[in-house]
């Protein structure tokens, strides 16, 4: 249960609507054992033929409970998805500033579906815990309150006949189903699971290569094999779940059963009416109705269980850079950027990424960085932006180290284009204008025309309106580049970093896109990083990089 109450007892819990929401649950669940139980009365009085007028009072609360009924449960309903979907929205933010510290170097090494589905299923699985698990519980206790209370001021032994049916029904199917799944299979669904949906996104993105090699069978059978195993898993769940019903209802069938026999028993007694016959299994029966929710709720509650230690253990993975508690602010200007004895090393056992480089960016300088792949060019970047943390040495930008700055600060003050040039799924002006959203119609033609994309757009039938798909999928890669660099060089950041921007591109697209690009950067300092010699000699110096050590 520790789970349970960690999600519980996170700040902003909808708490009052909850209770409201029960409250009504509660209000419906007693407009149902009043229904019936009028109506019980009503065909017992009508049967003895009395007058019209003894039964007006009756058949009109008996009216007035199966018109509340329906506008009670609905309130229930509407009040309780309102409190849910207000929790779900707080911990969608709270996931968001749980990953936001932690990417990318703490996450590195999880799989992206894996991740989607904790974002996604894992989430949307806690709405379970208010509506399904909570509420049906609350309104099941006060409804089986209220009924043995009825019931038993009519006839105190019938109280127990129905209590204890009750309690029976509540309990050992609850039980069940909180013992239906031992801690290990639970752990096993949950991974099965994550596997499923990481298996499912991979093949999706990797569709192209997987038949372009001949792997796709074997990827549909990787898949179908683990879907298989989760369906084992699921079947024998059920399986449970059908002798909890079962047991439900023979429950159901006794607490009647006794009612009625102690009805009759108290009628040949003179102790009650003859309507009471009708009248106290009708209420046994409307009590029952919420208690065979339980077992459910309790069900739910172990979905919710697993999928909220997945939330949770993304929260135990450890923040590798953290914020200074006063950070200092950098000041206006352009500034430079200094590594001093950087090292930086991406996982214990691996050699070093970056082993004691120095180098300074001046004010306004343009340094090119090359080297061979894996020489430790993108590691300057990781490095400058505190997407990893150093293992020794320092990075000053504006002569500040940037341990001593907020994370946002100085990646506010660079504006990158990496390897990957990520796009998403929107439109090109949405992708163009995401560091600076408020940019005018020239600048965003400027920045195109910089980026030599201004023709290009021009031809689209919906110009910056053209949806680019999802991860860019529409444009081809140099285009998605070219986009890439727009953006860098629309964004209000002090400093460009440009890490292989020309790849893709002929050697007469590449000129010409670095010589508008660094054109348009203007007073910016530039960090270009490329592998191409010739591109080097557009900037003030050249560092080359080998094995993570500067060698010139």
């Amino acid at each position: 249960m520790r789970t349970l109450r960690r999600v519980l007892s996170q700040p902003g819990t909808p708490y009052g609507r909850l209770a409201l929401a029960g409250l009504l649950g509660l209000a419906s669940a007693a407009a149902t054992i009043g229904l019936l139980a009028g109506s019980g009365y009503v065909l017992g009085r009508a049967a003895l033929r009395p007058g019209l007028d003894s039964l007006v009072g009756i058949l009109a609360t008996v009216e007035v409970l199966a018109f509340l009924r329906g506008p009670l449960r609905y309130a229930e309903r509407l009040v309780g998805h309102d409190a849910a979907l207000r929790a779900l929205a707080r911990w969608r933010l709270w996931l968001y500033d749980c990953l936001t510290p932690r990417v990318p170097a703490a996450l590195a090494g999880w799989r992206s579906g894996d991740l989607l589905t904790r974002a996604i299923d894992d989430v949307d699985t806690l709405q379970d815990l208010y509506l399904r698990t909570l509420l049906p519980v609350a309104i099941a206790i006060g409804s089986a309150a209220v009924g043995v209370v009825a019931v038993g001021l009519v006839i105190p032994m019938a109280a127990l006949g129905l209590g204890l049916p009750l309690l029976l029904a509540g309990a050992v199917p609850s039980v069940m189903a909180w013992r239906r799944r031992g801690a290990g299979e639970r752990a096993e669904a949950a991974a099965l699971a994550g596997d499923l949906s990481a298996q499912v996104v991979d093949a999706i993105h990797g569709a192209p290569d997987l038949l372009a090699f001949g792997a796709g069978e074997a990827a549909l059978f990787r898949i179908d094999e683990t879907a298989r195993r989760l369906d084992i898993l699921d079947r024998r769940h059920t399986l449970s779940g059908t002798v909890s019903s079962l047991i439900t209802q023979l429950c159901l069938a006794l607490a009647v059963t006794s009612v009625l026999a102690l009805s009759v028993a108290a009628v040949h007694d003179h102790r009650v009416g003859r309507v009471m016959v009708a009248v106290l299994p009708l209420a046994a029966l409307a009590t029952f109705e919420p208690i065979a929710g339980v077992a459910q709720a309790v069900a739910r509650a172990q979905s919710v269980r697993a999928a909220a230690h997945r939330l949770l253990a993304l929260d135990e993975v450890p923040i590798p850079v953290h914020d200074p508690g006063l950070p200092q602010h950098l000041g206006s200007g352009v500034p430079d950027v200094a590594f001093h004895q950087a090292s930086l090393r991406y996982a214990a056992g691996l050699p070093r990424a970056l082993d004691q480089v120095s180098l300074h960016v001046a004010a306004g300088a343009r340094v090119t960085i090359t080297g061979s792949s894996g020489a430790g060019k993108s590691s300057l970047v990781n490095a400058l932006l505190r997407f990893w943390p150093l293992e020794s040495g320092t990075v000053a930008v504006g002569g500040i180290d940037t341990d001593r700055l907020a994370q946002s600060e100085v990646r506010a003050t660079c504006a990158l284009v990496d390897q990957r040039a990520q796009l998403f799924a929107g439109t090109l002006r949405s992708n163009v204008t995401l560091g600076r959203p408020e940019a005018t119609e020239a600048e965003v033609n400027a920045a195109l025309a910089a980026a030599q994309l201004e023709g290009w757009v021009a031809t689209l039938p919906a110009g910056l309106e053209t949806p680019v798909g999802d991860d860019g999928v529409s444009i081809s890669g140099g285009e998605r580049r070219r986009v890439a660099v727009a953006r860098a060089l629309l964004a209000p950041a002090r400093v460009l970093i440009l890490d292989e921007p020309t790849s893709g591109l002929d050697a007469t697209q590449a000129d010409l896109l670095l010589d508008t690009a660094l054109a348009a950067a203007s007073d910016r300092s530039v960090l270009l990083i490329t592998h191409r010699a010739a591109e080097a000699g557009r900037c003030d110096t050249t560092v080359t990089l080998e094995a993570g050590r500067v060698t010139n």
